[in-house]
Order: C-alpha cells, then structure tokens, then sequence
C-alpha cells in the first residue's frame, strides 16, 4: 500500500439510493454514500435498502456510514479522498461506480434536472379510523396523499398524520402558489371532499428531491 494512501479497495461504488445500494450489495463493492437518499420512511424501497444497507454494515462494505460529507475523486491517480467532520481519508481504487454527483468535486455526470419531487410533511388532529390510507390525483401539485399513524403518540394508538408528494418545476419552488400554505390548503379541501370535516394540520418539513433526466 502507498504510505500516502488509507486503505486500497479495488471496486467502490459512489452513491445513496436504491439503484447504487442494490449494485453495490449484488457485487459485495464498498459503498460511499454521498448524501441522504432520496425517499422516505413510508415508501415501499425503504425497506430494502435498509435491509441491504445493515448487511453491507455487517460485511464492513459500508465504512463511512453517514459521516462523509465531501468527496473528491482524482480519476487520474485513481484516488478518492473522502472528508469527515474529522478526518480525511484517501482511498486507492481500481474501479469506480458513479450513481450520483452531488457533494462530489473531481468528476461530474452532467445531469440535466428535469424536475423536483416535493414531499410536504402534516401533522394532524383529529384524523382516526379511516377506511383508506391515499389520495391520488391527476395533479403534479399535491399529486398524492398518504396516511399513516401518527409517530407523535406513544402507544399502539389510532392517530393519522400524513404526507402530500408533487412534482414542481424550479420556478414553482418559488412561487407562494406551490407553497407549504397552499399545499396545507389543498390537502384540507381533499380531505373535506371525502367526508372528512375541519381537519386541522400543521406542517413539519418540506423535502426536496431532483429528478434529473438521466440517471447513471
């Protein structure tokens, strides 16, 4: 091993979500997450790519868990110097997998964004025993609700809170109209519409997800 270079690891694969998680854990390569992955808690690819992630902790595939903040690949030398909030660490590899850009200097997909996934988190009163858990509409703002107990509350309980999902353009994001109050009054008037009276929310978060044209 070089006296300059960590750790020498053959294949890495560069990425955070399920495309890179599931390549990574098929090929047992060393995965360096770049960022949070782009889902949520409530949505079915979770549970795969969080069994797949803990086995690859268990094989020590994962060695950076979430503390790599930076990356910065030198394709030439064949050199990745992955940045903590402690330390940096320089890594030898032979071959690399690039699923994802961001927070990476040396190298770029030269992705075009096509649009971004918004995620508006509610929580709610006075939301219980309901017959169904989504809403679809054929709206990209406020595309889809989806229900589900309430995390806020101790117990096995009966409590709802809920979620909306759009897809906005870069001049939506800001503009007052694709807002989180116009989100939270939208939300309301669907769920008046199916019965559902005064129902009171108050809104936690807003995620952000691009959605680019090509994904490597």
């Amino acid at each position: 091993m070089d006296a300059d270079v960590d750790y020498e690891w053959g294949t890495i694969v560069v990425g955070a979500d399920l495309d890179a998680v599931r390549f990574a854990y098929d090929n047992k390569y060393f995965l360096i997450k770049n960022r949070a992955p782009y889902h949520h808690s409530y949505e079915g690819v979770e549970r795969e790519w969080a069994d797949k992630i803990y086995q690859m902790y268990e094989m020590a595939l994962v060695p950076f868990t979430d503390k790599s903040k930076n990356l910065r690949i030198i394709p030439e030398k064949k050199i990745i110097k992955v940045i903590t909030d402690r330390n940096v660490y320089v890594i030898k590899y032979d071959k690399i997998h690039l699923y994802d850009d961001e927070n990476v200097e040396g190298v770029s997909l030269d992705r075009e964004i096509l649009h971004y996934r918004v995620i508006d988190w509610f929580d709610c009163q006075g939301l219980y025993d309901l017959s169904f858990n989504e809403i679809t509409t054929e709206d990209n703002f406020v595309n889809n609700i989806k229900l589900f107990k309430s995390i806020r509350i101790d117990g096995n309980q009966k409590y709802l809170d809920l979620l909306c999902e759009s897809f906005l353009g870069d001049n939506d994001l800001k503009n007052f109209d694709y807002g989180e109050t116009m989100a939270r009054f939208k939300v309301v008037d669907l769920l008046k519409s199916f019965n559902i009276a005064n129902p009171r929310l108050s809104h936690w978060k807003r995620d952000i997800y691009p959605v680019y044209k090509t994904i490597y």
